[in-house]
């Protein structure tokens, strides 16, 4: 029997890139070695003797073309998850261009020099939208028009940048002879039993937060694209193995990525998981987005203000309030139909395992 695969997932101790890690050793039957690239190294997953799959932490950063070079030698399939988020103005846009799309660029080159064939990117929806304008997109599939050339954050167009990129590495020859087979895939906001980004949001807030409710800054009748964890990690799965035995089927593809969790905004559906907890929302009181953006816009002038002398960063912003606004959610239509994917876990499964780890968190951070 010919030996399995060797994956390397770059931020695979990260939120949804270890679960990644956690799904290709409990489904995965053609591998034989996971390498966990990331800055920040945890636990290898506890499962993995039982499955006989080699798990390895590997310290590297994906900016070191070096680092990059020796976690890849001898691979067959990339899984690239890591990047960096930023919402809040946190981070230089010329610092998540070399991490977004420089360090991308990287793991590109070493598919080549190193002769891996196959390589999954990790992608956004927010790499379409939504604009600046707030433009809505209902039930959006890959081929619906939308004006992409104003999007709201710097993350989405240094993301947008390095799909891009992805998508023409796919055909090319690397130096062993082989071709290079790519795919993107774009998920909307991610939720799930992990550290999950809202959640340093809400330790910001400290033990208030579960005795205040939180004032909503956008209505109800907004509906966007979140999908649980698993799910997401499940498409990953998918598409790498699409590409190892099917590559002409999804390389140089892009895919949306969703579930059956229900559409909503995003203060509904967070207090709606995180309910267990005690953390709401007041329903009685929606300020008007006039008077939100008024306020953000204050708040970016006393950023712009006392910069010199202080760090200011309110969580608070235009973009975020245009994004937390905008009606715009997808289908996963073709995700299905090339790459066989379908939601691994229900809603009501997705919402228990969260709701459920919600109350260890809590536990652990607040006691």
């Amino acid at each position: 029997m010919a030996p399995g695969l060797t994956y390397v997932v770059t931020g695979g101790c990260g939120f949804l890139g270890s679960r990644i890690v956690d799904m290709l050793v409990e489904r995965e039957k053609n591998i034989s070695e996971i390498r966990v690239v990331d800055t920040n190294l945890r636990s290898r997953p506890s499962t993995a003797d039982r499955a006989g799959v080699e798990v390895s932490l590997i310290h590297g950063d994906v900016t070191d073309m070096a680092q990059m070079t020796e976690a890849c030698a001898g691979a067959d399939v990339v899984i690239h998850t890591a990047s960096l988020i930023d919402v809040l103005g946190l981070v230089s846009d010329a610092t998540l261009w070399h991490v977004n799309v420089k360090g991308t660029e990287n793991l590109l080159r070493c598919c080549v020099n190193e002769d891996i064939p196959s390589f999954v990117y990790t992608s956004t929806i927010e790499v379409v939208g939504p604009n600046r304008r707030g433009d809505p997109l209902v039930d959006g599939d890959e081929s619906t028009p939308y004006d992409s050339s104003c999007l709201a954050l710097p993350y989405g167009r240094t993301k947008a940048a390095a799909e891009a990129m992805v998508l023409r590495w796919n055909g090319r020859k690397t130096n062993g002879g082989k071709t290079l087979h790519t795919c993107s895939l774009r998920p909307g906001g991610i939720y799930g039993d992990g550290e999950m980004p809202v959640l340093g949001f809400y330790k910001k807030r400290g033990v208030g937060i579960f005795t205040r409710p939180m004032k909503r800054i956008c209505p109800p009748t907004v509906k966007v694209s979140r999908l649980y964890v698993g799910n997401v990690a499940w498409a990953h799965l998918l598409a790498a193995q699409t590409l190892v035995t099917s590559p002409e089927t999804a390389g140089g593809e892009a895919f949306y990525i969703s579930d059956d969790t229900p559409l909503k905004d995003d203060d509904t559906l967070y207090a709606e998981l995180c309910a267990p907890i005690g953390i709401r929302y007041d329903d009685n009181l929606v300020l008007p987005l006039w008077l939100l953006y008024f306020i953000a816009h204050v708040l970016a002038l006393v950023r712009f203000l006392v910069k010199p002398f202080y760090t200011f960063v309110p969580l608070l912003n235009s973009e975020i309030l245009t994004i937390q606004n905008t009606t715009f959610y997808v289908n996963y239509n073709k995700a299905t139909q090339l790459l066989g994917y379908k939601p691994l876990f229900t809603w009501a499964e997705s919402k228990q395992r969260t709701s459920d780890w919600l109350v260890k968190w809590k536990a652990r951070e607040f006691s």
